[in-house]
């Protein structure tokens, strides 16, 4: 990852992680003030616990302070609840991808489209 670029920002208790994410920034002039977040995961063991909004809280400061970002974009994958998840840490709806996701044969998912603007 090179760090211009990329961040992995971890959550760890104990010896343990309990939870990833990752943000990555396009180096391209049109679109070089934004950055894409990717991958929010979380042990089972530590989910409801907080782990998620603080990984996310921890990537908006990053990306403000550390890579000068104005914006960030995420797709969640839909009927998961992730939409309210990420509106109560002030991200908004922007579109839908409508049956983008396939899960299995007879589980056809949206993808949903967030933006938090501004950091």
């Amino acid at each position: 990852m090179h760090p211009q670029h990329s961040r992995l920002i971890t959550a760890r208790f104990d010896d343990g992680l309990a939870g990833w994410v990752v943000l990555n920034r396009d180096p391209y002039r049109l679109v070089e003030h934004w950055g894409t977040v990717h991958h929010l995961q979380t042990h089972p063991e530590f989910r409801g616990r907080g782990v998620g909004s603080a990984l996310m809280r921890e990537l908006r400061k990053i990306a403000r302070h550390e890579l000068g970002l104005e914006q960030l974009h995420l797709a969640a994958r839909g009927e998961e609840g992730l939409e309210d998840f990420y509106r109560r840490l002030g991200w908004r709806e922007v579109g839908r991808w409508p049956g983008a996701l396939r899960l299995t044969p007879d589980d056809t998912r949206d993808e949903v489209l967030m933006l938090l603007d501004p950091l």
